[in-house]
């Protein structure tokens, strides 16, 4: 029998009132930890009442004990948080049990809760945590709600004795394999974009695995008392303390404010809840989240590691490899330690301070928390005193030799000893970046560059083979290290950084070539991508203005290197094979020009491709049209287009002889896009360019790249590459039969773009997260003979290419050829455009109206999108 109704109105309408105290008391700043303690408090007091009302027969014939498990066994509720319940019986009474539990929830169910529960007995519970990580870190913080003590106290024995006590060592390292694959999965760092507030790295998951390892091996959970028992310093535990506060707040404000679990902190998300916790803006509520998060990751690991029992053969060996390896340090159980009884005298000597680094790199050993702790103190005292040159000598030799430099640079950053190398890493710790493209805070993306560069040490292939070429890595190291330092000034990054790396050189004591070798690298570590990736250096001109600003192939190894690394460190699926090929390629032409080899000119790399064709095509199309056709093809389409392409491209404008209209598709696995390629004449129709990307918005499709060519006889080539975000996979034939019959409707007139964006309304300016990237628009005469070339930066957005098509059409301009690339949150668009007469735009006037025309576009763009 269920609990009376009026005993379930009393109820839910104290639920109703409790739960509007506790979100008054959040939202007056109450403490996280408070705020949980007294949800997981309500939750008991209800429960309670609500077993009260079950009748008496029935839990004397269950005679068990009602068990809280999970974060409700730790008392940590969350707003809208699941309970989990465990109905713990004695043997023999397991229908019992059953029935007790399918009469209480319910009760829990009517006042609006999630519940979980099991049904067990003292030996079930010991069998299912020897069988699953899961369940025994479920039980691990068991709490008796009602019931019978004794088999409470029977089960705690049982589980602590034959789960955890038993085979310690195995549980322990059970519990980390599971903290491990949690990690990969919710990522390897804490400083992500959009973190989860529970499971990412440094979350609270983290700070749950510390305090199952402290139960399994100490017997508490309890933070406090791992203080008071010396297992955590004064700072670990306030630093502990305070992550916890925070990440409850922003948890219990994420569960009000969306009325439902929720974990994932977006950036929208963050966007809303920065003024509730009194930050200007999101990028400083999250800098303070990678700074507390980041403890938890250094606290956390150096605990889990100290808890793990040593055997008396481990304590043996480590005192038999106990050794020294340099004056005043040793080598002691993986550790390396100072023999010194002052230690921060001992530092106060910056040779010292900088060898414990240098010797910890070399031996791949740790650095004691406590020695840790006195280098911080001493790097903060210590931060305006300059460097010895000692110590300079040693930092140099750190980042020479590739292997754990990067860990070791991470080390220098959090005891602050990087600061006082290189200052403007104080300003620049945990700072996020206002991209979407970049996943890392700006410091980590920097030691992860410079991970990125160290592992092509051992990389197979061309790009590892460059690597292994390059003299003095450490110049390179220190590049990638320092390439991003000046981003968060508002100004350009790369000549705030140039400026730094100036000065760090100095300090570090390079010559002037080297360091005039640094500030090039650091001031144009882009230019090697954006010639790559965005600009057509087919094109001579461009290739050798390139190459002359390198000036020295030793220069363009290292920023080929830099790039590389760059790109791999920004995030997940950032580095492709296309980029790749386009880089090497890039680097292969322009290390012939400064090599002083001979290169095939543009029109021997011609000749040499049209011959390849003329043996593939020989017999399938007609001689005097393949010749002629032959002739029509621009250079440049003939440069930058895989040969296979080609081919393909052929047969269809050869259909163009019967049909002057040709659509094809094909999905490109590999990059989980769909190529649209649409040959036919110029003259079908004015705006070709600006009509195909006005089919290809209205139909949702997202333009992910673009070559588009008009060749000399007026057959157009135009290729799209899309992500169509109705389907996962290879797009149905019917999708592309719909957009392909879409185009032709719109280039013979049949159908308006008007009319395809009002009926397939697939393209509306709705509110979306505020756009970080700034437009640029940029007009370029010199790297071309006959076109001038338009390029355009600024934030992606579906449907922008065809607004930026229209704004270039209505300007008169006709669009010859194009390069089209999105790199997740921006756009990066290359433009060959001829005025109305067919020539350059070289008037004054011309050239400020198209940009500032351009600009205001885009800029409207995401004006309505924002509502302003």
């Amino acid at each position: 029998m269920n609990p009376p109704s009026n005993i379930l109105n009393d109820l839910r309408t104290l639920f109703e009132e409790k739960q509007k105290e506790i979100r008054a008391f959040h939202d007056q700043g109450g403490a996280g930890l408070r705020v949980v303690e007294a949800i997981s408090d309500l939750a008991d007091h209800l429960l309670l009442r609500g077993f009260q009302s079950i009748n008496p027969t029935l839990v004397q014939e269950w005679g068990g004990v009602m068990v809280a498990i999970c974060g409700y066994g730790r008392r940590e509720l969350s707003p809208s948080s699941d309970i989990d319940l465990m109905f713990l019986f004695p043997e023999g009474r397991a229908r019992q049990a059953e029935t007790l539990a399918s009469e209480l929830l319910p009760f829990f169910w009517d006042l609006g809760y999630k519940v979980g529960h099991s049904v067990r007995s003292v030996e079930e519970c010991v069998a299912a945590a020897k069988q699953d990580t899961l369940i025994a870190t479920s039980l691990l913080e068991s709490r008796l709600l009602t019931g019978d003590r004794g088999l409470f106290q029977q089960f705690h024995e049982a589980f602590f004795s034959k789960v955890v006590g038993k085979n310690l060592k195995d549980f322990l390292v059970q519990l980390n394999a599971g903290r491990e694959a949690g990690r990969r999965e919710f990522g390897a760092t804490p400083y992500l974009l959009e973190p989860n507030l529970k499971q990412s790295p440094g979350g609270l998951r983290d700070i749950h695995h510390l305090r199952w390892v402290a139960l399994a091996r100490y017997r508490t959970n309890s933070l406090a008392q791992l203080f008071q028992w010396g297992l955590l310093s004064n700072a670990e535990y306030s630093s502990l303390t305070t992550a916890l506060d925070f990440l409850w707040r922003i948890r219990n404000q994420l569960h009000f404010q969306a009325g439902k679990a929720s974990d994932h902190l977006t950036m929208e998300l963050q966007e809303e809840s920065a003024p509730f916790f009194h930050f200007e803006n999101r990028r400083e509520l999250m800098r303070q989240y990678y700074i507390l998060t980041g403890w938890v990751i250094e606290i956390s690991d150096r605990f889990i590691r100290d808890a793990f029992p040593a055997s008396r053969w481990q304590k043996w060996r480590r005192t038999l490899q106990t050794r020294q390896v340099a004056p005043g340090f040793q080598i002691a159980s993986g550790e390396i330690v100072p023999l010194a009884t002052n230690l921060h005298q001992f530092f106060s000597d910056d040779g010292n301070l900088l060898r414990i680094f240098f010797l910890a790199k070399e031996h791949a050993a740790r650095i004691p928390g406590s020695v840790l702790e006195v280098l911080h103190q001493v790097s903060d005292q210590e931060r305006e005193r300059p460097l010895s040159h000692e110590a300079a000598a040693l930092f140099r030799e750190i980042i020479s030799k590739p292997g754990r430099i990067a860990e070791t640079l991470r080390v220098m950053h959090r005891t602050h000893l990087l600061w006082r190398i290189i200052p403007e890493f104080a300003r620049i710790h945990r700072l996020v970046q206002e991209s979407r493209s970049h996943f890392f805070t700006v410091d980590e993306h920097s030691f992860r560059a410079v991970e990125e560069g160290e592992h092509l040490a051992v990389e197979p292939g061309p790009i590892g083979k460059i690597y292994a070429g390059i003299r003095r890595k450490d110049l390179l190291h220190l590049a990638l290290l320092l390439h991003d330092v000046g981003k968060g000034r508002g100004e350009d990054h790369s000549e705030v950084g140039a400026a730094v790396a100036e000065a760090v050189a100095v300090q570090l004591g390079y010559t002037d070539e080297e360091r005039s070798l640094l500030v090039f690298l650091v001031r144009r570590h882009l230019i090697l991508s954006e010639v790559a990736l965005y600009r057509d250096f087919s094109n001579e001109p461009v290739l050798l203005q390139f190459a002359g600003e390198v000036a020295r192939p030793e220069t363009l190894k290292k920023l080929f290197i830099l790039t590389c690394a760059d790109i791999r460190a920004v995030g997940p699926g950032t580095w492709t094979t296309w980029k790749g090929e386009l880089l090497l390629k890039l680097y292969g032409e322009a290390l012939s020009i400064l090599a002083g080899e001979e290169s095939d000119p543009e029109e021997r790399k011609v000749e040499i491709i049209l011959a390849r064709l003329r043996q593939e095509a020989k017999g399938k199309y007609p001689e005097v049209w393949l010749e002629e056709t032959f002739q029509a093809l621009i250079p440049r389409y003939l440069l930058v287009t895989p040969f296979e392409k080609i081919l393909s491209d052929l047969s269809a404008l050869f259909h163009l002889l019967i049909d002057p209209i040709h659509v094809e598709a094909r999905y490109l696995s590999e990059f989980g896009m769909t190529e649209y390629t649409l040959c036919t004449y110029d003259q079908i129709t004015p705006g070709l360019f600006l009509k195909m990307t006005g089919v290809l918005a209205a139909k949702g499709l997202q333009i992910m790249g673009a070559q588009v060519f008009t060749q000399s006889n007026g057959m157009v080539v135009d290729t799209f590459r899309v992500i169509d975000p109705d389907y996962t996979g290879p797009v149905p034939p019917d999708r592309i039969d719909t957009i392909s019959r879409e185009i032709r409707s719109i280039l013979t007139g049949k159908e308006t773009i008007e009319n395809l964006f009002a009926r397939g309304q697939r393209f509306r300016l709705q509110k979306e997260f505020r756009p970080t990237v700034a437009v640029r628009v940029e007009l370029d005469n010199d790297s071309s003979h006959r076109f001038t070339i338009i390029d355009i930066f600024a934030p992606d957005r579906r449907g922008l290419l065809y607004i930026i098509a229209k704004t270039i059409f209505d300007l008169g301009l006709s669009v010859h050829s194009a390069k089209i690339a999105t790199r997740l949150d921006q756009i990066v668009d290359v433009f060959y455009v001829q005025d109305p007469t067919g020539e350059k735009i070289t008037d004054p006037e011309m050239i400020r109206k198209v940009k500032e025309r351009l600009t205001h576009e885009i800029e409207q763009v995401f004006s309505l999108a924002e509502g302003k």
